[in-house]
């Protein structure tokens, strides 16, 4: 079988398509995986980076508002449709698969002109705008998130599949996790990830929290990426002791298991993870996200009774109180552990990779 995949702009549609193409190997060696994406994109970096061919094509961001650079877009759009629709007859592909973002415009939408089968993976609660308007020429839309079946055309078959995260999410233990952190019965870890956008209103947030909780036995460790972290750490140094600024996590199942509290944005990828885990979490949705999507990620935590949602504007003034009764309340803690996990799906590439291979012997 030969697949070809597009997801970019973000991580978030990056990762989940790296994913299928990793679980389409492991179940068949032989199958062969192309990868397409601009040449600007953070695709370009991290796919190569993953053993993956790849390749660049022509595509823009189609502006909310109608202006100069929707022109722009058109035309990179029709361009990049060519390029892959060449491409297309070249190589002959069973399957098309995108995870969203702009980039897969173009792919897509050569899949459906060339008659290629077409597989779309949405990773939010409200779905992007690329696979809303693709949706109509695919086969196979697969979702993160129940109940979302209104969003796309009617012509499509959707199936809820669940978000692919990392296999080690499946398997790691919570008391496990705590010894390899030196935590002791008593201490109190709250995990807290700002990520690479919209970083600030969480660090404030979490500055409030240490100043109000006095407990000796709370840990607190914030994450702030790379791209803030030297800033951030001139700023700690007027912090309360109980902040341990981090950099980057590279075993989040590791910290998120152990952890008695996240609190974090609420981008696809990491409610996937949090599930998984089955960590109780405050979610502080990043409020410039497209078309508000982690609100609507956030909101399915909430109405499970798993997290809570905390508005970004609201975050620095109510997070404290917030967390001072959470803690308080063992009970409302461990229901929410529960409940996260209760909506997390564990083989969720696996259950795409069928309905991929169902396309490709159509």
């Amino acid at each position: 079988m030969k697949v070809f995949l597009a997801g970019g702009g973000t991580s978030g549609h990056i990762h989940p398509a790296v994913a299928i193409a990793d679980e389409l190997k492991k179940q068949e060696s032989e199958t062969q995986v192309l990868f397409c994406g601009t040449a600007k994109g953070l695709e370009s970096q991290i796919i190569p980076s993953m053993g993956y061919p790849f390749e660049v094509i022509r595509a823009a961001q189609l502006p909310m508002k109608p202006s100069v650079k929707t022109i722009r877009a058109i035309k990179e759009f029709l361009a990049g449709r060519k390029m892959c629709r060449k491409l297309i007859r070249e190589q002959k592909p069973d399957v098309v698969v995108g995870t969203g973002g702009f980039v897969c415009s173009p792919l897509i939408a050569a899949a459906h002109k060339e008659k290629v089968p077409i597989l779309l993976h949405e990773q939010n609660a409200f779905p992007g705008r690329s696979n809303r308007m693709m949706s109509r020429y695919a086969g196979t839309v697969c979702t993160s998130f129940p109940k979302i079946e209104h969003y796309f055309h009617k012509k499509a078959k959707v199936v809820f599949t669940g978000n692919p995260i990392r296999g080690v999410f499946a398997h790691v233990e919570r008391d496990a996790c705590r010894e390899k952190l030196g935590l002791s019965p008593d201490d109190i870890l709250i995990l807290a990830m700002g990520g690479s956008l919209g970083a600030r209103t969480v660090n404030q947030a979490i500055v409030a929290l240490a100043k109000d909780l006095t407990d000796p036995h709370i840990r607190i460790i914030l994450s702030v990426g790379k791209q803030r972290y030297a800033e951030v750490c001139e700023e700690a140094k007027k912090w309360p002791k109980s902040i341990e600024v981090f950099e980057y996590i590279s075993n989040p199942e590791v910290y998120l298991s152990a952890c008695d509290l996240f609190i974090g944005r609420a981008g696809a990828i990491t409610c996937a993870e949090v599930q998984a885990v089955g960590a109780p979490s405050v979610l502080i949705p990043y409020p410039y996200a497209a078309q508000d999507h982690q609100t609507y990620n956030a909101r399915t935590f909430e109405e499970a009774q798993a997290g809570i949602l905390l508005p970004d504007n609201e975050a620095v003034e109510k997070l404290p109180g917030i967390v001072k009764d959470l803690l308080s309340d063992k009970n409302k803690l461990s229901s929410m552990r529960m409940k996260a996990k209760e909506l997390a799906i564990y083989d969720a590439a696996s259950r795409i990779c069928d309905e991929v291979k169902a396309l490709a012997r159509k």
